[in-house]
């Protein structure tokens, strides 16, 4: 996938800011998820293939506990 340098640009401030706000709340983001959002934003993987990601490890993580959705 080939991104603009505006679009590199304005993806990798998203990423930022996004990372910024989660310490702000006291949500620190782990850094292979971080690592996961920046290779994103350079378009180096999917937004499916970060997701994916990040949910092979949430689900992997002892501390997680799957819940379902009322219908």
């Amino acid at each position: 996938m080939t991104i603009s340098h505006e679009s590199l640009i304005r993806r990798q401030q998203a990423v930022q800011d996004a990372l910024a706000s989660a310490a702000r709340e006291g949500q620190p983001v782990p850094p292979e998820a971080a690592a996961d959002l920046e290779a994103c934003a350079r378009g180096e993987i999917t937004t499916d293939e970060a997701r994916r990601r990040l949910m092979t490890r949430l689900q992997a993580d002892p501390r997680y506990k799957k819940t379902t959705r009322a219908a």
